[in-house]
């Protein structure tokens, strides 16, 4: 056993090493730390030595402004890991921009981000994509097609539900970043940790979010979306007030959250008592619409839930976990409305009244699709 863990961990090491060997930037990938309609974070990794890195951008290609990048560093292994950031702002809403990032002379290809509408804007519409869980024989190609997939649905940025990696290690962090390089480069990319990533240096290393990046929220258009770290009861506890705060704060006309485990599930590990006694109470009294978990290696969606009965005005729980892990069946229990064990991603489709989901699975196929509509939801 041990000979075989130390092959899997000198394999992964070489692709690290193969990643590096090409020189100019790679791992490049986007995401919000502030507002997402006047701000964009590019993060990149370079050969070391590389000083001055910078981002040149602009609303053609022909780009014309410059912002400098941030250079940032952790320890694994005994050696240096280096990322490097930069955050453009003052970008308009609703406004596709070209870019490049790297050094004079060692460029990346140029590409593009469009950046979302503002929270006010009554014609307010984006989609998103939404998978867990990559860990798995082949697990990266899936999750690279998938993600392809949804690029190429239409979906203007991704969230991901946790375990990108089985053990938190950094040649995984890297590998997943390789699965689909072009798409990470074009659209914005929101994670929570999950339980097999650990607490890792890797994984906090490798992202920019607002605060401490540890639970977040950001409000996109006419949704206000919400970050916890649901791996153990202990930080479960420790976000409940922040949550309600956040939760009771917001005047968006939709409330999504996201975490690793499950609060209601059928799957192999079944409902999460921590997240139904803390979170679901909220959620409940605040008017969560859905909350989008990993975890299960499966999918499931459940009829509106409150109260612990099924409630037309309830929240709907969502797992979405077939990124690549090996997949489980999922049971059946009364809240359950669709189940599936198929490797698959979510699209959200957004405007201000009404929410329209579809989960595809790895063919393309639509396995389920629902609607959670409020005209009473405009203006808030």
């Amino acid at each position: 056993m041990l000979k075989r863990v130390l092959s899997v961990v000198f394999l992964l090491c070489g692709l690290t090493v193969g990643l590096l060997a090409e020189g100019g930037p790679w791992g490049i990938h986007l995401s919000w730390q502030h507002d997402p309609a006047t701000t964009m974070t590019i993060m990149w990794r370079m050969e070391p030595g590389e000083v001055e890195a910078m981002v040149e951008y602009g609303p053609t290609p022909q780009l014309g402004e410059r912002a400098l990048g941030t250079r940032t560093s952790y320890v694994y292994a005994r050696k240096e890991v280096i990322w490097y950031v930069a955050e453009l702002t003052g970008l308009s809403p609703k406004t596709t921009y070209f870019y490049r990032c790297g050094t004079p002379g060692n460029w990346s290809d140029i590409y593009s981000f469009t950046t979302a509408p503002l929270p006010d804007d009554p014609r307010a519409s984006f989609s998103f994509a939404v998978l867990a869980d990559t860990p798995g024989k082949g697990g990266y190609a899936v999750t690279g097609k998938l993600l392809e997939m949804a690029e190429a649905d239409g979906a203007d940025f991704v969230i991901f539900g946790g375990d990108f990696t089985a053990g938190g290690a950094q040649p995984e962090f890297d590998y997943w970043f390789n699965s689909a390089p072009e798409v990470l480069a074009r659209l914005p990319l929101l994670s929570v940790l999950g339980d097999n990533d650990g607490l890792s240096r890797a994984y906090f290393g490798s992202f920019s979010y607002p605060g401490d990046e540890s639970w977040y929220f950001l409000d996109c258009g006419p949704v206000r979306f919400i970050f916890l770290l649901a791996v153990s009861e202990p930080y479960v506890r420790q976000q409940t007030p922040w949550l309600a705060e956040v939760l009771q704060s917001a005047s968006t006309p939709w409330k999504i959250a996201v975490g690793h485990k499950p609060a209601y599930s059928a799957g192999w590990y079944g409902p999460t008592d921590y997240i139904l006694d803390q979170w679901v109470p909220l959620f409940e009294r605040c008017g969560l619409d859905i909350y989008f978990n990993g975890h299960e290696h499966s999918y499931e969606r459940t009829w509106p839930i409150k109260g612990g009965c099924l409630c037309a005005d309830g929240v709907v729980y969502v797992t979405a976990s077939g990124a690549g892990s090996d997949l489980r069946e999922p049971g059946q229990e009364f809240w359950t409305a669709k189940a599936a064990s198929v490797f698959h991603y979510v699209l959200v489709q957004v405007k201000p009244t009404e929410l329209t989901v579809f989960a595809k699975d790895i063919d393309g196929n639509v396995f389920d699709h629902f609607r959670v509509r409020n005209p009473g939801k405009e203006g808030g």
